[in-house]
């Protein structure tokens, strides 16, 4: 059976040749491993629970540049000693035909994201720039192997001797056991998180390092993500590294068998999928702890992401699945329970989901225009996303010009405070900030004024604005399946 990897390039490209059989499997190992904290207590089973790693506020989110391209930007708060490394990636690592923040740890004990980008090489060809980005959260400070290691080349040869690693990867990528080696053994090659050729990379997750390197695809080149996790190579980390949040959650690899520790219980999981000639998405099965479970499908066309959430002792298994016009669903799966799979509406957002208590998902809506969104979420008792306030981010970069005069409200900030009213003149330009989805806009002005503008739905489909159709008050709506 030919491997599958996750690759960091638009989910259309994912599907290719995948007519495969995949399954989510979960066995549980009856050997426990403790989770290592600065300040701890132990349960009467031995699991070790921290006080003292939180989860850090990091929101990746889109901006138009001066050439009228959208490119990701990244704030985390409350920590000015991550001041500089935004101020690298927001001003000088992101760029090129399709940049991408990848963030995959951010707590008060790590930071770590992938920033990727494809670049035109050649009239018709891609490649691929990597760069890991690893920070002490506690210092600022970059992250070398070293530091993330206790014995670097132990692990190396502990890998070299498995050897299962270079039998699944190997193949695919030429000289893979050298780059694993300079990876995991000379961190000079890195020169803030980049090599020479910004082919190779690592970060770090909540479930262990992943390693990224570029191969040759069919049409172009992809991105090729390995776990090492810590449940297999724990004892070769460095304390500071194993110290985890008492919540959190990690994308797994699609179609790579795992281990991971939750709840103090190594546990085994793998997602397949089945994939018809015809690229739809037939069934997903899911194993947990031996119990099969097939869920049949029929409208995707097929799993473009997944992760696993943790919250007290429960843990979740939430699967992005894509259709027609790039919509995307979340089906969820109680991997403690065996419960039916739930479904809700929203998708992944940019911002990865990385902590339980609060994360964004990403919707849709056809208000002024089609427009991406996202809110902000909680996950409540059930393992379900609770809206944590009714505002949403509009992350669709548009740019509308009012083509008569109307009225507003001033605001202070975002989803701030009402100063007062606020005249809209005929060619005033708009960009779409957050909205309720059915009441208001925000918007901002080309002066930089955030101000409100209400809106009501029409009597038989659309929006409304002083009594007329968005589509006679604004110049640049678009409206798409």
């Amino acid at each position: 059976m030919k491997k599958s990897f996750i690759y960091l390039i638009p989910a259309i490209f994912l599907l290719a040749g995948c007519g495969k059989k995949i399954s989510i499997k979960i066995n549980t190992n009856e050997s426990t491993v403790a989770e290592s904290t600065t300040k701890e207590s132990v349960k009467d089973d031995g699991v070790k629970v921290q006080h003292d790693v939180e989860m850090l506020k990091a929101h990746v989110y889109y901006k138009i540049a001066d050439d009228g391209n959208t490119i990701p930007q990244l704030s985390v708060e409350g920590n000015e000693k991550f001041n500089d490394i935004v101020n690298k990636i927001n001003n000088d690592w992101v760029g090129g035909y399709y940049p991408r923040i990848n963030l995959t740890r951010t707590d008060t004990s790590v930071f770590s994201a992938l920033l990727a980008t494809t670049v035109m090489n050649g009239s018709t060809d891609t490649k691929e720039l990597l760069r890991g980005v690893n920070i002490d959260s506690n210092t600022g400070k970059e992250l070398k192997i070293d530091d993330v290691l206790k014995d670097p080349v132990g692990l190396y040869d502990r890998i070299e001797k498995d050897n299962y690693l270079a039998d699944e990867y190997g193949e695919d990528i030429e000289g893979f056991n050298e780059k694993l080696k300079t990876v995991l053994t000379n961190p000079d090659t890195f020169n803030l998180g980049a090599n020479d050729k910004a082919d190779l990379a690592w970060t770090l997750s909540s479930a262990g390092m992943m390693i990224y390197m570029t191969t040759k695809g069919e049409y172009r080149e992809r991105v090729v993500s390995i776990p090492l996790e810590y449940a297999i190579y724990g004892e070769f980390f460095n304390e500071d590294i194993l110290r985890l949040p008492k919540d959190y959650a990690f994308e797994i690899p699609i179609g790579k068998e795992i281990k991971i520790n939750l709840g103090g219980k190594i546990r085994t999981v793998k997602i397949e999928q089945d994939i018809d000639d015809y690229l739809m998405l037939k069934e997903i099965d899911v194993t947990i702890d031996g119990e099969k479970s097939t869920y049949e499908e029929g409208a995707s066309y097929g799993i473009s992401k997944a992760s696993v959430v943790k919250k007290g002792d429960n843990a979740y298994l939430y699967i992005e699945l894509q259709y027609d016009n790039d919509y995307n669903s979340i089906s969820i799966i109680d991997l403690n329970n065996k419960s039916e799979k739930m479904e809700i509406q929203e998708s992944f957002a940019d911002t990865s989901l990385l902590n339980p208590d609060e994360f964004y998902l990403g919707n849709r809506i056809y208000t002024i225009s089609t427009l991406g969104i996202e809110g902000r979420y909680t996950l409540d008792n059930k393992g379900m996303p609770k809206l944590l306030e009714n505002y949403y981010n509009i992350t669709t970069p548009i740019r509308l010009t009012t083509k008569i005069d109307i009225k507003g409200k001033k605001m202070d900030g975002i989803n701030g405070k009402e100063l007062g009213d606020y005249d809209i003149p005929t060619g005033t330009l708009l960009v779409p900030m957050g909205t309720d989805n059915e009441t208001f806009t925000d918007y901002t002005t080309s002066a930089g004024v955030i101000v409100r503008i209400p809106m009501q739905g029409a009597e038989e489909y659309g929006f409304m604005i002083e009594g007329k159709n968005v589509e006679d008050v604004f110049d640049g709506t678009i409206f798409a399946g």
